[in-house]
């Protein structure tokens, strides 16, 4: 971060104008030669724009990180697909010391397609360690919002670290105004600790105060609903400016699958009807899919390895626990307060064989 205030500003300014706008450019292919500032605000309601769900950055290294995006120009299509159907697509990426682009350090292509959620996870490696970035992507004609980053510093580097964390983010129970004041704060590590989304129906779940917004589609249980899900969520603007002012670190807890699930068991067996793995599959691809993470985290199945430790230099060591895939089921039949025998049984207290080594 620099000390300069007029520097400063105009981060912020380039920044609000990536989020606020995708330009069609006309540039020769591999290059991304202007700046989404460029744009008009009205561009991100242009027909055709694949990056209606922003950018996002994670799991920050002294040498890297994650970028990610997921193309999808009609974001709530019912296949879950985003308006992509089953085409693939080459995706440029570009990564700058400067906002604007004129020092690139990197750049490159991928590929995405159906089986990805047309999502796009580049892993940046080769970095020089606590050093803020910038990025963006290039596909079908269009540049993506502008998006900021930064590596972790060296490992016995002890420097001052601004850290936001945030959980339980029900779409349908408020505005995201939280997540607005976090990007105008500019973090330099943001960690969502679970509940990124929940998985009921319109009116299921409903506020004290009222619901203020309705979750589309039906209570997710299929890939097609999740990715959509999750889509839905992503088309929230300040949802978008938190992701794209700093690197994050996920973990999830029960609503991006279930209420209340605990490694094979799930809330209740007879709603839907069925064996609980594929909706749990369905759901960790989905997560994947949507959120800045390795391939390390790529689940398999209905198994995702997710539990895992990063450094912040000296200065902190974040351990990212799984709460709910190595756990026994809630005790007392999940009512609370809980009042049965096995509430205090000591080996249900445990996060699991696998996270104690």
């Amino acid at each position: 971060m620099t000390d300069d205030a007029s520097t400063a500003t105009d981060r912020r300014s380039v920044l609000r104008a990536g989020l606020a706008a995708s330009a069609v450019l006309a540039a020769p292919a591999g290059l991304l030669a202007a700046s989404p500032a460029a744009a008009g605000p009205s561009a991100t309601a242009r027909r055709g724009d694949p990056f209606t769900l922003g950018v996002a950055s994670g799991e920050p290294s002294p040498e890297g990180f994650v970028l990610w995006t997921r193309l999808a120009p009609d974001p709530l299509a019912e296949d879950g697909l985003g308006g992509m159907g089953e085409r693939r697509t080459d995706v440029e990426w570009e990564l700058a010391a400067d906002e604007r682009f004129r020092r690139i350090v990197r750049r490159g292509v991928g590929t995405t397609g159906p089986e990805l959620g047309h999502s796009v996870h580049v892993e940046a490696a080769g970095l020089a360690p606590g050093r803020e970035y910038f990025y963006r992507f290039r596909a079908e004609g269009s540049i993506s919002p502008t998006g900021r980053t930064r590596t972790a510093p060296a490992a016995a580097s002890m420097v001052p670290l601004t850290m936001c964390f945030t959980s339980c983010s029900q779409y349908e129970h408020g505005f995201f105004t939280a997540y607005a004041r976090l990007a105008q704060d500019e973090p330099d590590l943001v960690l969502h600790l679970g509940d990124y989304l929940y998985e009921y129906a319109a009116g299921e779940y409903v506020a004290p105060q009222g619901n203020v917004r309705d979750h589309l589609g039906p209570e997710t249980s299929t890939l097609a609903g999740y990715r959509q899900r999750h889509a839905q969520y992503r088309t929230d603007a300040d949802l978008q400016a938190a992701h794209a002012v700093a690197p994050w670190l996920v973990v999830f807890d029960d609503h991006e699958v279930e209420n209340n699930w605990a490694g094979d068991v799930r809330e209740l067996p007879e709603d839907p009807p069925g064996p609980f793995a594929p909706r749990r599959a369905a759901a960790l691809r989905a997560y994947w899919e949507n959120m800045p993470l390795r391939a390390a985290q790529r689940p398999s199945g209905a198994d995702m390895r997710l539990y895992r430790s990063v450094g912040w230099g000296a200065t902190a060591a974040f351990h990212m626990l799984d709460t709910r895939q190595y756990r026994t089921d809630q005790p007392c039949e999940d009512t609370f307060p809980a009042d049965c025998d096995a509430r205090t049984d000591p080996a249900a207290s445990l996060p699991g064989s696998e996270q104690e080594r």
